[in-house]
Protein backbone atom coordinates (compact mmCIF):
# COMPACT_ATOMS: atom_id res chain seq x y z
CA UNK A 1 0.00 0.00 0.00
CA UNK A 2 1.24 3.49 -0.77
CA UNK A 3 -0.22 6.98 -0.78
CA UNK A 4 0.91 10.32 -2.17
CA UNK A 5 0.68 13.45 -0.02
CA UNK A 6 1.87 17.05 -0.11
CA UNK A 7 3.37 19.19 2.63
CA UNK A 8 3.12 22.97 2.33
CA UNK A 9 6.12 24.74 3.83
CA UNK A 10 6.91 28.46 3.85
CA UNK A 11 8.31 28.59 0.32
CA UNK A 12 7.75 25.16 -1.20
CA UNK A 13 5.29 22.32 -1.50
CA UNK A 14 6.88 18.92 -1.03
CA UNK A 15 5.36 15.89 -2.69
CA UNK A 16 6.06 12.57 -1.01
CA UNK A 17 5.01 8.96 -1.27
CA UNK A 18 4.57 6.90 1.89
CA UNK A 19 4.80 3.16 1.34
CA UNK A 20 3.45 0.66 3.89
CA UNK A 21 4.36 -3.03 3.74
CA UNK A 22 2.42 -5.11 6.31
CA UNK A 23 4.45 -8.20 5.35
CA UNK A 24 7.88 -6.66 5.97
CA UNK A 25 10.56 -8.55 7.87
CA UNK A 26 10.90 -5.71 10.39
CA UNK A 27 8.91 -2.79 11.76
CA UNK A 28 11.70 -0.40 10.74
CA UNK A 29 11.32 2.71 8.57
CA UNK A 30 13.49 4.08 5.76
CA UNK A 31 13.88 7.47 4.11
CA UNK A 32 15.07 7.34 0.48
CA UNK A 33 16.46 10.47 -1.22
CA UNK A 34 16.92 10.64 -4.99
CA UNK A 35 19.52 12.29 -7.20
CA UNK A 36 19.56 15.52 -9.22
CA UNK A 37 16.87 15.96 -11.83
CA UNK A 38 14.88 12.77 -11.28
CA UNK A 39 12.10 12.27 -8.73
CA UNK A 40 11.84 9.62 -6.04
CA UNK A 41 9.34 7.30 -7.73
CA UNK A 42 11.38 6.81 -10.90
CA UNK A 43 14.52 6.24 -8.87
CA UNK A 44 13.27 3.89 -6.17
CA UNK A 45 10.02 2.14 -7.10
CA UNK A 46 11.84 -0.44 -9.30
CA UNK A 47 14.13 -1.16 -6.31
CA UNK A 48 11.20 -1.43 -3.90
CA UNK A 49 9.80 -4.30 -5.98
CA UNK A 50 12.66 -6.40 -4.59
CA UNK A 51 12.68 -5.12 -1.00
CA UNK A 52 10.88 -6.59 1.99
CA UNK A 53 12.92 -5.25 4.90
CA UNK A 54 11.08 -2.08 6.01
CA UNK A 55 7.52 -1.61 7.25
CA UNK A 56 7.45 2.05 6.16
CA UNK A 57 9.34 3.76 3.33
CA UNK A 58 9.27 7.52 2.72
CA UNK A 59 9.97 8.75 -0.81
CA UNK A 60 10.00 12.58 -1.01
CA UNK A 61 10.72 14.62 -4.12
CA UNK A 62 13.38 17.22 -3.42
CA UNK A 63 12.44 20.78 -4.36
CA UNK A 64 12.94 21.46 -8.06
CA UNK A 65 12.53 17.79 -8.97
CA UNK A 66 9.70 15.34 -9.37
CA UNK A 67 6.53 17.10 -8.23
CA UNK A 68 7.94 19.35 -5.47
CA UNK A 69 7.76 23.03 -6.37
CA UNK A 70 8.28 26.50 -5.09
CA UNK A 71 4.85 28.01 -4.49
CA UNK A 72 5.16 30.23 -7.58
CA UNK A 73 5.78 27.11 -9.72
CA UNK A 74 8.96 28.83 -10.91
CA UNK A 75 12.34 27.11 -10.68
CA UNK A 76 14.75 28.85 -8.30
CA UNK A 77 18.20 28.16 -6.84
CA UNK A 78 18.34 25.64 -4.02
CA UNK A 79 21.10 24.73 -1.58
CA UNK A 80 22.10 21.57 0.23
CA UNK A 81 21.06 23.22 3.49
CA UNK A 82 17.65 24.27 2.17
CA UNK A 83 16.96 20.77 0.81
CA UNK A 84 18.06 19.11 4.07
CA UNK A 85 15.99 21.50 6.19
CA UNK A 86 12.90 20.86 4.05
CA UNK A 87 13.25 17.10 4.47
CA UNK A 88 13.79 17.61 8.19
CA UNK A 89 10.52 19.57 8.31
CA UNK A 90 8.78 16.70 6.52
CA UNK A 91 10.16 14.21 9.04
CA UNK A 92 8.98 16.38 11.92
CA UNK A 93 5.49 16.65 10.41
CA UNK A 94 5.31 12.85 10.16
CA UNK A 95 6.88 12.41 13.62
CA UNK A 96 9.63 10.22 12.20
CA UNK A 97 12.42 10.05 14.77
CA UNK A 98 14.18 6.75 14.04
CA UNK A 99 14.78 5.53 10.51
CA UNK A 100 17.34 4.16 8.08
CA UNK A 101 18.46 6.33 5.18
CA UNK A 102 19.26 5.58 1.53
CA UNK A 103 20.63 8.40 -0.61
CA UNK A 104 21.63 8.48 -4.26
CA UNK A 105 24.00 11.11 -5.71
CA UNK A 106 22.56 14.51 -4.67
CA UNK A 107 20.30 12.64 -2.23
CA UNK A 108 23.37 11.11 -0.63
CA UNK A 109 24.81 14.54 0.14
CA UNK A 110 21.45 15.85 1.35
CA UNK A 111 21.19 12.74 3.53
CA UNK A 112 24.64 13.34 5.00
CA UNK A 113 23.76 16.94 5.79
CA UNK A 114 20.39 15.90 7.24
CA UNK A 115 22.14 13.35 9.43
CA UNK A 116 24.52 16.06 10.65
CA UNK A 117 21.62 18.41 11.45
CA UNK A 118 19.79 15.67 13.34
CA UNK A 119 22.92 14.79 15.31
CA UNK A 120 23.21 18.44 16.32
CA UNK A 121 19.60 18.14 17.54
CA UNK A 122 20.61 15.02 19.50
CA UNK A 123 18.39 12.79 17.36
CA UNK A 124 19.14 9.12 16.73
CA UNK A 125 21.61 8.84 13.82
CA UNK A 126 20.54 6.82 10.80
CA UNK A 127 22.18 3.72 9.47
CA UNK A 128 22.91 4.74 5.89
CA UNK A 129 23.42 3.40 2.38
CA UNK A 130 24.88 5.92 -0.07
CA UNK A 131 24.85 5.28 -3.81
CA UNK A 132 27.67 7.35 -5.33
CA UNK A 133 26.89 10.30 -3.04
CA UNK A 134 27.75 13.77 -4.28
CA UNK A 135 30.84 15.32 -2.65
CA UNK A 136 32.59 12.01 -1.88
CA UNK A 137 33.58 11.22 -5.47
CA UNK A 138 37.17 12.38 -5.02
CA UNK A 139 39.41 12.34 -1.97
CA UNK A 140 41.31 15.49 -2.93
CA UNK A 141 39.03 18.52 -2.55
CA UNK A 142 40.85 20.62 -5.16
CA UNK A 143 40.38 17.85 -7.74
CA UNK A 144 36.75 17.48 -6.68
CA UNK A 145 36.20 21.21 -7.24
CA UNK A 146 37.58 20.93 -10.77
CA UNK A 147 35.21 18.05 -11.50
CA UNK A 148 32.26 19.99 -10.13
CA UNK A 149 33.04 23.02 -12.30
CA UNK A 150 32.35 20.79 -15.31
CA UNK A 151 28.88 20.24 -13.84
CA UNK A 152 28.45 23.99 -13.54
CA UNK A 153 29.21 24.23 -17.25
CA UNK A 154 26.39 21.77 -17.88
CA UNK A 155 23.95 23.70 -15.69
CA UNK A 156 24.92 27.00 -17.30
CA UNK A 157 24.25 25.63 -20.78
CA UNK A 158 20.76 24.52 -19.69
CA UNK A 159 19.85 27.76 -17.96
CA UNK A 160 21.47 30.25 -20.37
CA UNK A 161 20.91 28.61 -23.76
CA UNK A 162 18.00 26.26 -23.17
CA UNK A 163 19.92 23.47 -24.90
CA UNK A 164 18.89 20.71 -22.52
CA UNK A 165 20.29 17.92 -24.67
CA UNK A 166 23.77 19.46 -24.71
CA UNK A 167 23.63 20.24 -20.99
CA UNK A 168 22.64 16.68 -20.08
CA UNK A 169 25.35 15.31 -22.38
CA UNK A 170 27.98 17.49 -20.67
CA UNK A 171 26.80 16.24 -17.28
CA UNK A 172 26.83 12.58 -18.32
CA UNK A 173 30.27 12.90 -19.92
CA UNK A 174 31.56 14.27 -16.61
CA UNK A 175 29.79 11.95 -14.17
CA UNK A 176 30.00 8.75 -16.26
CA UNK A 177 32.66 9.12 -18.98
CA UNK A 178 33.24 5.36 -19.12
CA UNK A 179 29.57 4.44 -19.55
CA UNK A 180 28.46 2.15 -22.33
CA UNK A 181 26.75 4.56 -24.69
CA UNK A 182 23.84 2.42 -25.82
CA UNK A 183 21.41 4.60 -27.83
CA UNK A 184 18.34 3.47 -25.86
CA UNK A 185 20.04 4.05 -22.50
CA UNK A 186 21.29 7.47 -23.60
CA UNK A 187 17.82 8.48 -24.79
CA UNK A 188 16.26 7.26 -21.53
CA UNK A 189 18.71 9.31 -19.46
CA UNK A 190 18.05 12.38 -21.60
CA UNK A 191 14.31 11.94 -21.12
CA UNK A 192 14.59 11.54 -17.33
CA UNK A 193 16.77 14.60 -16.82
CA UNK A 194 14.83 16.80 -19.27
CA UNK A 195 11.62 16.54 -17.24
CA UNK A 196 12.47 19.68 -15.23
CA UNK A 197 15.74 20.86 -16.75
CA UNK A 198 16.09 24.11 -14.79
CA UNK A 199 15.40 22.31 -11.52
CA UNK A 200 18.09 19.82 -12.53
CA UNK A 201 20.51 22.66 -13.31
CA UNK A 202 19.92 24.36 -9.95
CA UNK A 203 20.44 21.01 -8.18
CA UNK A 204 23.82 20.64 -9.90
CA UNK A 205 24.73 24.15 -8.80
CA UNK A 206 23.76 23.34 -5.21
CA UNK A 207 26.33 20.55 -5.07
CA UNK A 208 28.98 22.62 -6.86
CA UNK A 209 28.49 25.46 -4.39
CA UNK A 210 28.68 23.03 -1.47
CA UNK A 211 31.95 21.60 -2.77
CA UNK A 212 33.41 25.09 -3.18
CA UNK A 213 32.48 25.83 0.44
CA UNK A 214 34.30 22.64 1.48
CA UNK A 215 37.39 23.75 -0.43
CA UNK A 216 37.29 27.00 1.55
CA UNK A 217 36.71 25.07 4.79
CA UNK A 218 38.50 21.68 4.44
CA UNK A 219 37.28 20.47 7.83
CA UNK A 220 33.63 20.68 6.76
CA UNK A 221 33.59 17.41 4.84
CA UNK A 222 35.35 15.52 7.60
CA UNK A 223 32.79 16.85 10.08
CA UNK A 224 30.00 15.65 7.77
CA UNK A 225 31.55 12.20 7.47
CA UNK A 226 32.32 11.81 11.15
CA UNK A 227 28.66 12.36 12.05
CA UNK A 228 27.87 9.04 10.34
CA UNK A 229 27.78 6.00 12.61
CA UNK A 230 27.58 3.43 9.80
CA UNK A 231 27.34 3.58 6.03
CA UNK A 232 27.38 1.33 3.00
CA UNK A 233 28.89 2.96 -0.09
CA UNK A 234 27.75 1.61 -3.45
CA UNK A 235 29.65 2.42 -6.64
CA UNK A 236 29.61 1.33 -10.26
CA UNK A 237 32.56 -0.60 -11.66
CA UNK A 238 32.54 1.73 -14.69
CA UNK A 239 32.73 4.85 -12.52
CA UNK A 240 35.95 6.77 -12.02
CA UNK A 241 38.73 4.83 -10.34
CA UNK A 242 39.44 7.80 -8.05
CA UNK A 243 35.86 7.58 -6.75
CA UNK A 244 36.19 3.90 -5.89
CA UNK A 245 39.60 4.52 -4.35
CA UNK A 246 38.16 7.16 -2.02
CA UNK A 247 35.32 4.83 -1.01
CA UNK A 248 37.87 2.12 -0.22
CA UNK A 249 39.82 4.61 1.88
CA UNK A 250 36.69 5.60 3.82
CA UNK A 251 35.77 1.95 4.42
CA UNK A 252 39.29 1.34 5.69
CA UNK A 253 39.32 4.43 7.90
CA UNK A 254 35.92 3.96 9.55
CA UNK A 255 35.13 0.52 11.03
CA UNK A 256 31.38 0.67 10.34
CA UNK A 257 31.67 1.77 6.72
CA UNK A 258 31.58 -0.71 3.83
CA UNK A 259 32.09 -0.39 0.09
CA UNK A 260 30.52 -2.60 -2.58
CA UNK A 261 31.04 -2.31 -6.34
CA UNK A 262 28.35 -3.19 -8.88
CA UNK A 263 29.79 -4.73 -12.03
CA UNK A 264 28.68 -3.31 -15.36
CA UNK A 265 27.32 -0.13 -13.76
CA UNK A 266 28.23 3.54 -13.87
CA UNK A 267 26.72 6.47 -11.97
CA UNK A 268 23.24 5.34 -13.07
CA UNK A 269 23.51 2.19 -10.94
CA UNK A 270 20.02 2.36 -9.31
CA UNK A 271 18.44 2.44 -12.77
CA UNK A 272 20.74 -0.19 -14.24
CA UNK A 273 20.55 -2.92 -11.60
CA UNK A 274 17.63 -2.26 -9.21
CA UNK A 275 17.39 -5.90 -8.12
CA UNK A 276 21.09 -6.09 -7.29
CA UNK A 277 20.90 -2.78 -5.42
CA UNK A 278 17.93 -4.13 -3.43
CA UNK A 279 19.88 -7.26 -2.50
CA UNK A 280 22.84 -5.21 -1.28
CA UNK A 281 20.56 -2.90 0.72
CA UNK A 282 18.85 -5.88 2.34
CA UNK A 283 22.17 -7.50 3.27
CA UNK A 284 23.47 -4.24 4.71
CA UNK A 285 20.48 -3.23 6.78
CA UNK A 286 20.03 -6.76 8.11
CA UNK A 287 23.67 -6.96 9.16
CA UNK A 288 24.87 -6.39 12.71
CA UNK A 289 27.86 -4.11 13.03
CA UNK A 290 30.63 -3.97 15.56
CA UNK A 291 28.78 -1.17 17.34
CA UNK A 292 25.99 -3.60 18.16
CA UNK A 293 23.42 -2.10 15.80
Amino acid sequence: MSEINYLNLENVTLRYRLVYNPDSKTKASCLMLHGAGVGADITYLPILEHLNHWRWILLPDLTGMGESYFHEKKEKPVSIDSLALEINALLMSLEWDVFDLVGYSLGGLVGLRLNQLRKEQRKVPSKMALLEPASLDREDLATLAIVRERYREASTVIRKTGDVEQGVALFMNSVAPNRRKHPVAEATTQSRLAHRPHGFAYALDAVTNWVQDMVNNPDARNELIECVDSALLLSGALSNEALRSHYDALASRYPNWRHSVLSGCDHSLPFQKPKRVAMLLTDWFESELDSGE
